[in-house]
C-alpha cells in the first residue's frame, strides 16, 4: 500500500513538473529559411491556428523564393490594415498581430522589426545569386 501511494505521489510530481515547463515549439511553428530560424509563430490569427499560419507562410514563401528579388532592401515592413506587415517585393509574407506581440512580450512593430532583421539575413542565402 505504501509503495502504491509513493508511486502515485512520484507520478503526480512528474506530471506537475512537465506542466510547469515552458512550451516547446516544434518545426511546425517555426519559420526556418536557409537553415536559419527566423521566428516562431506562437499564436493563431485570422481564424487560423499557429500551425495553419505557418502552412500559409510556407505557401507564400514558395512563390517569394522563386519569383521575388531577395536582396535585404527588398524585404521591408509596411503598415497594412493598421498592422505591421512584412513584404518581400510586392508579396506579403506575414502580418504581425497584437497577439503575436503579446506572446513575445513586445509591441507589434518591435516584433516585426526583429523578424525583419532575421529575414533580411536569411532570405538572400536561400537562393544562389542569378
Amino acid at each position: 500500500m505504501i509503495r502504491w501511494l509513493f508511486g502515485i505521489a512520484v507520478l503526480t510530481l512528474a506530471v506537475t513538473a512537465v506542466k510547469a515547463q515552458p512550451a516547446e515549439y516544434t518545426i511546425s511553428n517555426k519559420c526556418v529559411i536557409a537553415n536559419e530560424q527566423c521566428f516562431i509563430i506562437r499564436v493563431g490569427a485570422g481564424g487560423m491556428s499557429a500551425t495553419e499560419r505557418v502552412d500559409r507562410l510556407n505557401e507564400r514563401l514558395a512563390y517569394i523564393l522563386g519569383y521575388e528579388r531577395l536582396a535585404p532592401g527588398n524585404i521591408y515592413i509596411k503598415m497594412n490594415n493598421g498592422q505591421p506587415t512584412i513584404f518581400v517585393g510586392r508579396s506579403v509574407l506575414i502580418e504581425v498581430t497584437q497577439a503575436d506581440a503579446e506572446a513575445n512580450g513586445t509591441t507589434p512593430l518591435a516584433l516585426a522589426e526583429n523578424w525583419l532583421a532575421n529575414l533580411r539575413h536569411a532570405m538572400p542565402q536561400s537562393r544562389p545569386p542569378s
